[in-house]
């Protein structure tokens, strides 16, 4: 006789496990959430340090480039800040070809480019590695070598340009700035308290041998101009240096005690850069400008001598050479004396020199308009005074100083 034995199954037993099974998958899938988590977090942190790190370095090194016009010690300075920085707990360290310096120009969009190499100098970019390459290595996590990743490896780039601006206002003062803002030529403001007493030679030459009217004539309205352009840019941490050329034609006035007013003059040189102050620079302008304002005004539109003694001025004994120069250059006229104003403008261009021009109460003149893009500038037509008074503002607030991407 066969005898079976029966077996029964424990079902209680197979469901515990089983549940081990699901519990140790759930741990280990607790694990590794929590473990991502924190190495996430702490990359996180990593790419904030390495952001701080690397905008330090490039603010110090374009702030040793301006202070001190040398490519070698602006790579110095982006180097040794970098170290004073601390990323994943030590001090961050970078190469000195981790440091290009190049130059950081305005496009017309209101963007800035940085090129590379770009001479002169003004600003200053950091490749802030964290590679294998890179001479601070990558940064270990925490959980990471248990999921075969060894380290962990970012990188940040910031640009920084501390620009020293030297600007020349260039500024017609022929004959025609005694006339009226109606656009006609040889209609004058009327009641001015500067009138010539000398009648002589008829009502035209009376008004010649007057200063203009010191609230209506387009002098006085180009010096209101002038004073928005001071005010906007002092407003910058670092203003402008600033000088200013004034320009006509050579004459001689007619009357004792027959003065002669050359053809330009620089009526306020560019400050030096050591020592400056922008209060007594503004001051000066606006005191040369009231000066001029009360002397009579003659002569034709010799727009490239006023140009050429402009890049002269910026060219001079008191320019820096990694400085950004750029000359502002108004007319109420049609050049009608001297050489072409396009060669003075290539000769501008040569020298690193951006011209602007404003034209005041005239039609679009293609020559401005040349001169303004051989040099990289910019036109500007205005037909009143508020257009006058934008032009100037605007051209105030293209001269930013520091620049940071």
């Amino acid at each position: 006789m066969k005898i079976f034995r029966r077996f029964k199954w424990n079902h209680s037993e197979e469901r515990r496990g089983a549940a081990h099974v699901l519990i140790a998958a759930m741990l280990f899938a607790f694990v590794v959430t929590a473990a991502l988590t924190v190495d996430f977090a702490y990359m996180q942190l990593i790419r904030t340090e390495l952001r701080t790190a690397t905008d330090a370095a490039a603010k110090a090194g374009a702030e040793a480039l301006a202070r001190t016009q040398s490519p070698d010690a602006a790579i110095a300075a982006a180097v040794q800040y970098a170290n004073s920085n601390r990323v994943a707990g030590r001090s961050f360290q970078i190469r000195n070809n981790d440091v290009t310096l190049g130059r950081v120009s305005g496009q017309n969009n209101g963007t800035w480019t940085f090129t590379a190499g770009g001479t002169p100098f003004n600003s200053v970019r950091v490749n802030g590695r964290l590679t294998n390459s890179s001479l601070h290595g990558t940064i270990p996590t925490f959980f990471g070598p248990a999921f075969g990743h060894a380290g962990f490896s970012t990188s940040q780039q910031a640009t920084a340009g501390q620009q020293e601006v030297e600007v020349c206002l260039c500024l017609d003062r022929s004959g025609s700035m005694l006339f009226d803002m109606s656009g006609t030529d040889f209609v004058y403001p009327p009641n001015n308290p500067r009138l010539s007493t000398f009648t002589a030679w008829g009502a035209m030459w009376q008004n010649h041998l007057s200063a203009p009217h010191p609230t209506d004539s387009r002098w006085a309205v180009l010096s209101r101009a002038v004073n928005t352009f001071l005010t906007e840019a002092g407003g910058f941490q670092y203003p402008p240096r600033t000088s200013l050329v004034t320009w006509g034609t050579n004459y001689t006035m007619p009357i004792a005690p027959s003065t002669f007013f050359p053809v330009v003059q620089t009526d306020h040189a560019l400050p030096a850069s050591v020592g400056f102050d922008w209060s007594t620079n503004k001051t000066s302008i606006e005191t040369a400008i009231t000066t001029r304002g009360q002397n009579p005004m003659m002569g034709g539109t010799n727009l490239s001598a006023g140009l050429d003694r402009a890049v002269a001025v910026l060219t001079g004994a008191n320019s820096r050479p990694l400085s950004n120069k750029i000359v502002i250059l108004l007319t109420d006229g049609m050049w009608n004396d001297g050489r072409d104003p396009v060669l003075a403008a290539q000769d501008a261009a040569n020298a690193g020199i951006v011209v602007h021009t404003v034209s005041m109460l005239t039609a679009t003149q293609a020559t401005l308009s040349q001169v303004s893009s051989i040099t990289g500038g910019q036109y500007y037509a205005t037909q009143n005074e508020a257009q006058l008074q934008n032009a100037f503002r605007e051209l105030a607030r293209s001269l930013p100083i520091v620049l940071t991407d």
